[in-house]
């Protein structure tokens, strides 16, 4: 098997893997009204951006790199390109807008934000779908022109630079849609882990910057301050890896072929920038949905709906279902109960009772340990 043929199955992989991934975010979100709030409705429109591109863009891919020629015609070889700059966009201001959101609730307007779904709010997600379309339709308008690339098997826009204003059109764009996005998530994402370490450091001092062994309260609120700055720093990481690694390379690709057409660059090189650009298909889903405790717990129940799985009694979801069944013997209503578990993986949710008196709820009676909220 020569080196297309392997780009090939990679982009095969994307498919079989990202299609099924990007779309189990998409139903979760969906039928789980508790995650209709803005962070998972962007998350749900980011996974439909990916599904997307997979298939109007790396489902076309497949066949022709393993062949080593385009098969789709004319008339492909354009669309392709396009929806290569639409979805590309389009997911970039997604993940500006995923982190604006989590920097809001976390670091602006923590007792505030409430993440509901308004007018405003729903405008600015359109934005998000609109504002890609005249920056990818160009060539359509006579800037630039598609190109079939043979070291890649695939088309591409085309840049004449033989004038000044081309080269720096050429510039402008790299810089307008992947150095200031990146720069804008890199300083909201840091900005929610110094959030998290403020919170740490304010713990401490309050409990004088000492932890006393024999006082488990003390101890526990420490650790998972601590666990939660942890994760913030991780997170951080990931994001900023993940947005470098996709796209990175492409871009450093392009520009040495459009500005130095003396570097001969090889085709393996091409078709492997291509290749792990769509790997952000995958990532994206992983970083902003799958991570996440009560996300996955919420998976597990749709898959057990449709019979993909089921919930052992073993599952930290069976323990706080069998819990709240407990507090409904004592009294409390199913609303109640919802209240008090929501950040608890969305227990509960199979509770039909009706209202009694409502006793005083504490959280600290579900666990000895403060459950770590998800940023």
């Amino acid at each position: 098997m020569v080196f297309p043929q392997v780009i090939a199955v990679f982009h095969g992989l994307y498919d079989v893997i990202g299609l099924p991934g990007n779309l189990l975010v998409i139903v979760t979100i969906i039928f789980e009204s508790r995650f209709h709030v803005m962070r998972y409705i962007l998350l749900a429109s980011l996974a439909l951006s990916d599904f997307l591109l997979l298939v109007l863009v790396n489902s076309f891919r497949i066949k022709s790199i393993a062949q080593e020629h385009w098969l789709y015609g004319q008339t492909m070889c354009y669309l392709n390109p396009f929806f290569v700059r639409y979805f590309y966009i389009n997911t970039v201001l997604h993940l500006v807008a995923v982190s604006y959101d989590r920097y809001l609730a976390i670091v602006k307007s923590p007792l505030t934000y409430d993440g509901t779904i308004t007018k405003t709010r729903v405008a600015f997600l359109s934005l998000i779908w609109i504002i890609p379309i005249p920056l990818s339709i160009g060539p359509f308008l006579g800037w630039g022109e598609y190109v079939y690339r043979q070291e890649g098997f695939f088309c591409e826009q085309g840049w004449a630079l033989r004038s000044s204003s081309a080269r720096r059109n050429m510039i402008i764009y790299p810089i307008t849609t992947l150095v200031i996005p990146l720069l804008i998530i890199v300083f909201l994402n840091v900005s929610v882990y110094m959030a998290a370490r403020r919170q740490v450091n304010v713990t401490e001092v309050q409990m004088g910057g000492s932890v006393d062994a024999e006082n488990p309260q003390q101890l526990q609120e420490i650790v998972s301050r601590r666990i939660r700055d942890r994760k913030a720093a991780i997170d951080v990481a990931i994001i900023i890896t993940a947005f470098l690694l996709c796209f990175l390379p492409g871009w450093i690709m392009g520009i040495c072929r459009h500005f130095f057409p003396e570097i001969n660059v090889p085709d393996e090189v091409v078709l492997a920038t291509t290749c792990i650009f769509f790997l952000s298909s995958l990532c994206n889903p992983i970083i902003y949905s799958i991570r996440k405790k009560e996300f996955r717990a919420a998976i597990r129940k749709m898959l057990s709906r449709i019979g993909v799985c089921r919930l052992s009694d073993g599952d930290d979801n069976g323990k706080i279902v069998r819990f709240c069944a407990n507090l409904e013997s004592e009294g409390l209503s199913t609303t109640t109960v919802k209240l008090a578990t929501r950040d608890l993986d969305g227990g509960c949710i199979y509770l039909e009772t009706k209202g009694r008196s409502l006793p005083k709820f504490e959280r600290s009676s579900l666990s000895p340990i403060e459950e770590i909220s998800d940023y």
